[in-house]
């Protein structure tokens, strides 16, 4: 499985588990079980989008690029941009 079609899975995966909306694939690396990538997603959109509220989840995958387990990292407006790990 290539890196453009893992990522698309992942952002996939984690609409259908928390119900939100993938925006940014902040990290990805390649771990001894699988991958570990770190993806923002949309918690609350508002008007203006510099006020949207987005979550960090750092998301562990097998080698098929499923979800074996993740944990929102942190919270952000857009406007202040987030750095995680």
């Amino acid at each position: 499985m290539d890196l453009t079609a893992i990522v698309a899975q992942t952002k996939r995966q984690m609409a259908a588990i928390t119900g939100l909306s993938p925006e940014t694939v902040a990290r990805f690396d390649r771990e001894e079980e699988g991958w570990c990538i770190a993806i923002d997603m949309v918690e609350h959109r508002a008007i203006p989008r510099t006020n949207d509220l987005l979550a960090s989840f750092e998301v562990k995958l097998d080698e098929q690029g499923n979800v074996l387990r993740w944990k929102r990292t942190g919270r952000f407006l857009r406007s202040q941009g987030g750095e995680t790990g």
